[in-house]
């Protein structure tokens, strides 16, 4: 009698990737974990990108997500946890080669589309804050809420927050607000709106225009093409205004709260605007953050304002690395998804943050 035979279960890949009529289609392929990233996906992201940038065949490259829930919600903050409870050297692997990814994708030499359904934060937003088009839809929520579980905003934050308003950049990275597909377009955070019936349509568009450019050298068209597709957009009747919008909505109350010298001053002006819905919400976000991670951020950004590009990923390496002893992070990722208790137990109170603490701690903040 012979054994019964039973089907292998194959795990599927974690990076989907398909050329499709000259344009490559990369989606992450962790619908149950919301898309997040890990270290061999950063790998085979590199990889991908590296070998399309060469290739005559790829004219133009979309990232997106798998499944309705998420782009991507950002690092797999669970194995990082684990990395710095066991003292892995993989924790300073992960975020050196993360970082080089979402640097290189800055300077990406084709149009690399990334298409933000759903969530996208942290992880999510280094890999597509230096697209050449960011597309957004009315599922999106955008956001860097690292302060929540004793982090400060990442992957490049220090300089795409901080290219247009320095008390908004302190605003996002500090009570890490969450944005509507309006907002994203008003905080310069993406570039494009597009409801999500109309993606398919848009796609198709494109592997057209990629088809059209494939005689072209990529390095020689991207300009060209970039343009086509900018005017694919606006036939598809996308949108670039982000209004109406919540963030636009208080930006004057923002400006005024996030632009005192000082996190101390910025809590005692916020605690007298805790009277308005954006105000009270805004502090009490705050107040149930880390102190510490939050002095870093303000510190952080008002770095990053007058840095370049590469100065700031490199700032924020050598911050992340440190951060592994001195920072709050297992604290945090144990009290919101290890015990799931949400009572974190913070090193520091601000009151115990002044600048000469915080420089004795973190002395890269200050150069």
């Amino acid at each position: 009698m012979s054994e019964p035979e039973f089907p292998l279960c194959v795990p599927e890949p974690e990076l989907l990737v398909e050329v499709r009529h000259s344009v490559g289609f990369i989606t992450l392929n962790r619908p149950k974990a919301l898309n997040t990233l890990n270290l061999p996906m950063v790998r085979a992201l590199q990889a991908t990108l590296n070998e399309w940038a060469r290739s005559d065949a790829v004219q133009a490259v979309v990232v997106q997500g798998r499944g309705d829930k998420a782009f991507c919600a950002g690092g797999d903050v669970r194995t990082v946890h684990g990395y710095v409870t066991q003292n892995h050297p993989d924790y300073e692997v992960f975020f050196e080669e993360e970082y080089a990814l979402n640097e290189y994708i800055y300077h990406y030499p084709k149009p690399y589309i990334a298409a933000l359904n759903g969530i996208v934060m942290g992880g999510g937003m280094g890999i597509s804050q230096g697209a050449s088009h960011r597309l957004v839809n009315e599922y999106t929520r955008m956001a860097m809420p690292e302060n929540a579980i004793g982090l400060f905003p990442d992957v490049g934050a220090s300089y795409f927050l901080t290219r247009h308003s320095k008390a908004l950049a302190l605003y996002l990275g500090m009570v890490g607000k969450v944005l509507n597909a309006q907002d994203a377009l008003f905080c310069h955070l993406a570039d494009w709106s597009l409801p999500l019936a109309q993606w398919p349509i848009f796609f198709q568009g494109l592997e057209t225009l990629a088809v059209a450019n494939t005689s072209h050298r990529a390095n020689e068209s991207r300009g060209d093409l970039s343009a086509q597709i900018d005017k694919l957009l606006t036939d598809l009747k996308a949108t670039q205004t982000g209004l109406p919008s919540f963030v636009a909505d208080h930006i004057e109350d923002i400006n005024t709260v996030f632009s005192q010298p000082s996190v101390s001053e910025i809590f005692s002006v916020l605690k007298q605007s805790a009277t308005s819905t954006w105000g009270s919400e805004a502090l009490q976000i705050l107040q149930k953050n880390s102190p510490l991670a939050i002095q870093a951020t303000w510190a952080l950004l008002q770095r990053g304002h007058t840095l370049g590009l590469s100065d700031c990923f490199k700032l924020e390496l050598e911050l992340i690395k440190l951060w592994k002893h001195k920072g709050e992070f297992t604290e945090g990722v144990r009290a919101a998804l290890i015990d799931k208790d949400k009572k974190p137990k913070w090193n520091f109170s601000l009151g115990e943050l002044d600048t000469a603490r915080l420089r004795a701690e973190l002395p890269p903040l200050f150069g």
